[in-house]
Order: C-alpha cells, then sequence, then structure tokens
C-alpha cells in the first residue's frame, strides 16, 4: 500500500485540519485506490498560536492592551503608533514610501549595461576565480556563482 504524506499549510489548526485531511483522502482515492493518506499535524506542535485574542496589529494608540481602547489618534511624539496610524489608514503605505524613495525610473543612455546583466558579469567573474575567494567558507563558491549567474530571475 502506497502512503501519502499531507503536510498542511501554515494556517491549519484542529478543527480545520481533520475536515482537510477528510477532502484530501478523499480526493486522492477517487485518482487512485490503495492509497493511504498520512497527515503531519506539525502546526500545533511547531507552528505560532495567536495572542492577544488573535489580534495581528497593536491597538491603534500603541500604548493599551485592549483592542480599540485609547485615543483615536497616535499622542504626539509617539513615532511608533502613528507609524502603525498610517498603515491602518493606507496598508500599502510601506510600499509607496520605498518606491518614492527609489527616485524616478530614468532611461538607460545607449551602451550602458542593465543592472541584472552587471550582476551577472559579476557572478560570472567571480565563478571564473575559482573557490579560493571564499576559502574560508569552504568549497563550492565557483558552482554557486555559475547557479546565480544562470538563475532566470536576471531576465534574458
Amino acid at each position: 500500500m502506497t502512503a501519502v504524506v499531507f503536510v498542511h499549510g501554515t494556517g491549519v489548526r484542529e478543527p480545520g485540519l481533520t475536515a482537510l485531511v477528510a477532502r484530501v483522502t478523499a480526493g486522492l482515492g477517487e485518482q487512485r485506490d490503495g492509497l493511504r493518506v498520512v497527515p503531519y499535524a506539525w502546526g500545533a506542535a511547531h507552528g505560532a498560536t495567536l495572542a492577544a485574542g488573535g489580534a495581528s496589529l497593536p491597538p491603534r494608540s500603541g500604548t493599551t492592551r485592549g483592542i480599540g481602547e485609547g485615543p483615536s489618534q497616535p499622542l504626539p511624539g509617539d513615532e511608533t503608533a502613528a507609524t502603525w496610524a498610517a498603515l491602518y489608514a493606507d496598508p500599502s503605505a510601506e510600499l509607496a514610501l520605498a518606491a518614492a524613495g527609489s527616485g524616478p525610473a530614468v532611461e538607460r543612455p545607449p551602451g550602458t549595461v542593465p543592472p541584472q546583466q552587471r550582476i551577472r558579469a559579476l557572478l560570472t567573474a567571480l565563478a571564473a576565480r575559482g573557490d579560493e575567494p571564499g576559502a574560508e567558507a569552504g568549497p563550492g563558491l565557483a558552482r554557486a556563482a555559475t547557479d546565480l549567474a544562470a538563475h532566470p530571475l536576471l531576465g534574458p
């Protein structure tokens, strides 16, 4: 008999785990007879637990423990609470701030090397030097640099 080890995702706990294992077992049983599903319930023992009654963000004031308690606006000088207030108002505020700080997009002058090609060239040069530059870290630097230089995230 073939055993299938089912490892649940990060957000699964009881009572949902039992129902999910039943669905997976039924679905696999429709595809092939003789499968035994063995659930590995790692979440309860090794996963995160909900603290603060399940609240995922601190209270708006940043100074109280109860959800919704405290002043509706951050206290003057409380930068942490002000940051959270901005994120409550606009969850994408950090992304917008990071994009604003990166400067405007500019066209590259003709003949310049795109950043991803420069990275690839540096990795290729490092790989050509062998393992010597990273000898204290052990063997494998040249292979790792070669693998990174060929990674699809660096583009064509």
